[in-house]
């Protein structure tokens, strides 16, 4: 596959982003990571001395994709400055310098997030290879075979039982019931898009599977709407530790980080979120 070498934008830092929760379709190798988007493959790897990121792909119009995938144009060195304005720890910002949002399909965040609940990275990547290679559109490339993330049609052609097979587990009707709504419903996702946040989150909180937590990440990782925080166990934390110690609502919380941060909560969740984890692994 052709390679392009293209200009390392500041706060990029490749396998900080993939370890930081947000997507679960790549692989890592000693010298890069294959990472599946859209139904394409690239390798990916930093090249520190050049200061440049090398992209595999199979041609200029997947390095657009990639790109994109990787949020190129957005200005993070902007949404830092903002946010050491606005008080913003220090030893987050410093820690987490390399962390941005990842631009994902909506429904492949949907899927996977559901799988996600009370589970680990390397599970969820089990089964979600799992869903991939049992429905999943069959690639190929100098790699070697690989899956596309199926969409909901596909995925609502599975039993309960299947997913049972996957592993997973009590989430098994969750996936059975949102694939064959959303299957059902193809303008669903494209609602939601058009929404402001809070009646975004209300829509999607219809969905079988979807609590807050499980919202809040499709509308920033699925729909880039950033004024959310969202608010699982390790992100409990750091509201006790940052803000309040006392607080014991879950929805409160996220309320206040969003408030707090504006259209910055959703980066200002990710810098804490991966402070935290990495610091207690």
């Amino acid at each position: 596959m052709p390679e392009f070498k293209v200009d390392r934008p500041v706060h990029f830092n490749l396998s900080d982003i993939l370890d930081s929760g947000q997507a679960f379709m790549y692989s890592e190798y000693e010298d890069g990571f294959l990472i599946i988007t859209k139904g394409k493959r690239a390798f990916v790897k930093e090249l520190p001395s050049e200061n440049k990121i090398l992209f595999r792909v199979p041609d200029v119009e997947s390095l657009e994709i990639f790109k994109n995938y990787f949020d190129f144009s957005h200005n993070y060195e902007e949404d830092f400055k903002r946010l050491y304005e606005l008080g913003f720890p220090e030893d987050v910002l410093s820690f987490s310098n390399g962390i941005r949002i990842l631009n994902q399909d909506a429904e492949e965040i949907i899927f996977t997030f559901i799988i996600s609940q009370n589970n680990n990275i390397k599970r969820i990547k089990k089964i979600t290879r799992a869903l991939t290679e049992r429905v999943g559109k069959k690639c190929v490339d100098e790699y070697g075979e690989y899956f596309a993330f199926p969409d909901a049609k596909a995925i609502s052609t599975l039993s309960i039982e299947d997913f049972k097979e996957m592993g997973a587990g009590y989430r098994d009707s969750y996936l059975y019931h949102t694939s064959n709504f959303l299957s059902e419903n193809p303008n669903f996702l494209g609602e939601v898009a058009e929404l402001e946040t809070p009646l975004a989150r209300k829509k999607l909180l219809t969905l079988k599977g979807v609590g807050p937590k499980v919202a809040d990440c499709i509308l920033l990782f699925g729909f880039n709407k950033r004024d959310v925080f969202p608010l699982d166990t390790w992100m409990e934390k750091v509201f006790h530790e940052r803000f309040d110690k006392n607080e014991k609502n879950r929805v409160r919380m996220a309320t206040k980080g969003a408030e707090e941060f504006g259209e910055l909560a959703g980066l200002a969740q990710q810098l804490y979120f991966y402070h935290i984890r990495r610091k207690e692994k």
